[in-house]
């Protein structure tokens, strides 16, 4: 995942995506389990970078790392921000700021804008302000930038940013087109189909036969110490309670039962529903022209037909809901008609409705008896739910207050767990049969989204059903494992690493006498040491792009090399080299395949649109006056991976 997210940002694709992904960014914690605010180790203040005198601040900068760090986090779980940093992640994302700004700022200078009521739009737009009814809830809002220290003027200003670089960008990335002509060499790639040969010489034929020494041991671990590195692993503690504890605390009156049945004494009185059949015209000379016809003996259909129209079968309506749908004169109308007749003609926004009451069904009222077992339970479910509120309310309030795990375990009489040492993706490597069931789904996530003594957490396992409190035990930082407990392995290694530098020395000499394939196989033949069989290789590009990465890299190796060539490659794991021969090309011809030319046209029209948006940004960046803080990135980089906390 992180070599995608390097690519994404230093690659032609992705420009425009990227900057609206980082305008949102500062909205995006309100789906994360980040915490922290827009304070930074004490050195808020300070700024990462300026562009045209607007600083990017250490606590901005830092937040923003973070959340991004915690989407990419979702989908490849053992990522950790040192391994984040090391592959360009966190520098990618400032250069990525530094854009959004320079960008802005010169969208500002030409004159172009992004108005309040345009971001009110995109706030109202995010998945996570939305209550369950859909719409916008300003509490759900508020309660998230309280959650995470951001002031709602930095996230609208985020968000103009953004809207100020579309405006930029997506003109100048529109409608890019490459000709058919320019298209069909790469189209015909696609088709392009090799033909080769792949010989093997193993490191371990060459490997050393006796063990090696403790100091020969000690010094290859150490240069090797990132091969056998563990990724950060937590050892958590944690209790679960279900809301089944509660229910002896819930208690449902008489009284209860009957204020709840007069509330809704309308959903329990007797009712009167119609089956109907509607059409809507827009004059009321139409309506009645068409009743008529009705009334006269024609059915609804042909009366409907006559006009241009198809009738709608409503179902059996209530009048309620009938008022809702329409209107209250269309509602009166239908119930003041019986079956078989035609209403009187009434209007609704819509327009003039032509209803039928094809039959009346009388539904009888039910008394507190008959729906009694109904309202209790509902009565004792909301109770329930209100009880288990109040107690997680107050658990998180202990919590605040300083209470340890240990005290609310204690003062509730729940058993606590102390889970194995864990990766972030629920993997145990001291227990390999260890599975991340039940609580541990819930937990994981937010888990490895907490600092170091962190207060204890309450989340939810199952909705409305169980929940855990748990806390961060222990933190082991990524790190290799001693080398006494993976000593075989090492001693392993070591042996090939050894035999490696012979095995080369063999791998080139064949590849140097290898023309054609009759060279290569007497080469292999007449090896110094015996060598596994050369395998015959015949495949094309088609084929290779289905296996979606899965390549092997010697097969891949072929579609790199020029006709008649022959090339060594490493194998995995200081196993050996392959030696690799292309022994014949055939071209595709992309011009008979009209559906491939099209989609190549397409797909390299998105490459060079996100070219000129690079090219864009790039001048934008170059033009603005970009100043970096080196000290001020630096102390933001330790503070995020830990080596502060190392050093």
């Amino acid at each position: 995942m992180i070599t995608f997210f390097r690519s994404f940002f230093n690659s032609r694709i992705g420009v425009v995506i990227s900057l609206i992904f980082l305008a949102l960014i500062a909205v995006a914690f309100a789906a994360s389990d980040v915490t922290g605010g827009a304070s930074f180790g004490g050195v808020s203040s300070e700024s990462v970078a300026q562009i045209d005198g607007e600083e990017i601040g250490t606590g901005e900068f830092s937040n923003t790392v973070t959340n991004a760090f915690n989407q990419f986090r979702q989908q490849n779980p053992q990522l950790d921000m040192a391994a984040f940093d090391a592959q360009g992640g966190i520098d990618g994302i400032l250069e990525q700021m530094i854009g959004s700004y320079a960008t802005a700022d010169f969208a500002d200078s030409i004159g172009l804008g992004a108005s309040k009521r345009l971001v009110d739009s995109e706030i109202a737009g995010i998945q996570a302000f939305k209550g369950a009814d859909g719409r916008f809830d300003e509490t759900l809002f508020r309660n998230a930038l309280a959650q995470q220290g951001l002031t709602e003027a930095r996230v609208r200003e985020d968000i103009r940013r953004g809207l100020l670089s579309d405006q930029l960008l997506l003109p100048a990335t529109f409608g890019a087109k490459l000709s058919q002509q320019m298209a069909l060499p790469y189209a015909g790639l696609i088709l392009e189909g090799r033909e080769g040969q792949i010989a093997f010489v193993p490191s371990a034929a060459f490997a050393p036969k006796s063990a090696p020494t403790d100091a020969q041991l000690q010094k290859f671990f150490a240069s090797n110490a990132a091969r056998y590195r563990i990724p950060e692993r937590r050892v958590l503690r944690f209790a679960t309670f279900t809301t089944d504890r509660f229910r002896d605390r819930v208690k449902v009156s008489d009284a209860e039962i009957a204020a709840l049945y007069k509330k809704r004494a309308s959903e329990f009185a007797a009712t009167e529903k119609r089956d109907v059949e509607q059409l809507i015209v827009p004059t009321e000379a139409a309506a009645k022209a068409i009743a008529a016809k009705i009334n006269g003996g024609a059915s609804m259909a042909a009366a409907a037909k006559d006009v241009g129209l198809e009738p709608i079968d409503l179902g059996l309506q209530s009048k309620q809901d009938l008022t809702r749908s329409t209107s209250a004169a269309v509602a009166n109308a239908v119930f003041a008609t019986s079956a078989g007749k035609v209403a009187t003609p009434a209007r609704s926004p819509l327009g003039w409705h032509v209803v039928r009451v094809d039959s009346v069904s009388a539904i009888a009222g039910r008394s507190i008896e008959q729906v009694r077992n109904l309202l209790e339970n509902e009565i004792a479910q909301e109770k329930l739910r209100q009880t288990v509120s109040d107690f997680t309310a107050d658990v998180e309030d202990r919590i605040a207050d300083g209470a340890s795990l240990a005290d609310i375990a204690k003062d509730e009489k729940l058993e606590l767990q102390v889970s194995p040492e864990l990766l972030a993706n629920g993997q145990a490597p001291g227990q390999p049969g260890f599975a991340p069931t039940g609580a541990y789904q819930a937990i994981l996530p937010v888990a490895f989204g907490l600092e170091e003594d962190a207060e204890p957490q309450l989340v939810e396992v199952q909705q409305g059903k169980e929940f855990a409190v748990f806390e961060v035990q222990e933190i082991k930082r990524a790190a290799p494992p001693p080398l006494a407990s993976i000593r075989q392995r090492v001693a392993a290694d070591w042996a090939l690493a050894q035999g490696l530098a012979s095995a080369r020395k063999l791998a080139d000499s064949i590849a140097r006498s290898s023309r054609t394939p009759a060279a290569l196989q007497k080469a292999v033949a007449g090896a110094s040491v015996p060598l596994p069989g050369i395998e015959q290789i015949a495949t094309n590009r088609q084929t290779i792009m289905q296996q979606q990465g899965r390549v092997p890299p010697p097969v891949a190796l072929l579609f790199s090399m020029a006709e008649g060539t022959t090339k060594v490659l490493e194998g995995p794991n200081r196993t050996g080299w392959f030696v690799v021969h292309l022994s014949k090309i055939n071209r595709g011809d992309a011009s008979k395949v009209p559906e491939l030319m099209a989609a190549t046209q397409q797909q390299l029209g998105q490459v060079m649109a996100d070219e000129y948006g690079q090219q864009l940004l790039a001048a934008l960046k170059a033009q603005a006056n970009v100043k970096r803080n080196p000290e001020a990135i630096k102390r933001v980089k330790d503070q995020l991976t830990g080596r502060n906390r190392e050093n």
